[in-house]
């Protein structure tokens, strides 16, 4: 967690399956609209008008992104804080505003509890999807967010953990 010179070192975490996942679902997407446009007839295809084929390409690009937004997906901790983007939207949460990582049995990802208006978010590079791994990076994301109280860097209390209610 730390260098030689007591420097916390960042670490980033990405989701594995959920990103083959994405690549594959995209390329099989392209592959099927480019052989189902080279496979139509021609006499067809002269049928198409331009705002039909843009309102194809149009879907076409949104289902790719969705599939990548979720697979590049990523979770970011280093000396400051977190830094993780979910889908297209990028956050920044100092440790000082973390109150927890809430990952409960069938969550698929683990949430950050902040202090804040909104009270958690979900960390979507790290995924239920990939079994172990996922368990060792919330695990250090613990760690670190301990380390971050007890440096006195941010001078905060942290909150005991959220309990175990299922209906949460």
């Amino acid at each position: 967690m730390t260098d030689s010179a007591g420097a916390v070192r960042p670490v980033t975490f990405r989701p594995k399956a959920s990103l083959r996942m994405g690549l594959s679902l995209s390329i099989s997407l392209v592959a099927a609209a480019l052989l189902g446009w080279v496979m139509t007839a021609p006499s067809v295809r002269a049928q198409f008008t331009p705002v039909q084929i843009l309102t194809l390409l149009f879907f076409l690009a949104l289902l790719v992104g969705l599939a990548l937004g979720i697979g590049l997906s990523y979770v970011r901790a280093d000396g400051a804080g977190l830094r993780f983007r979910n889908g297209i939207k990028t956050y920044e949460v100092p440790w000082s505003q973390v109150k927890a990582f809430r990952y409960r049995e069938g969550d698929p990802w683990p949430f950050v509890l902040v202090r804040s208006e909104v009270e958690q978010r979900p960390l979507l590079g790290i995924q239920r999807s990939d079994r172990a791994y996922a368990e060792q990076c919330v695990a250090e994301l613990r760690e670190r967010l301990e380390a971050a109280y007890h440096a006195g860097t941010d001078r905060v209390v942290p909150s005991p953990p959220p309990p175990d209610d299922p209906l949460a």
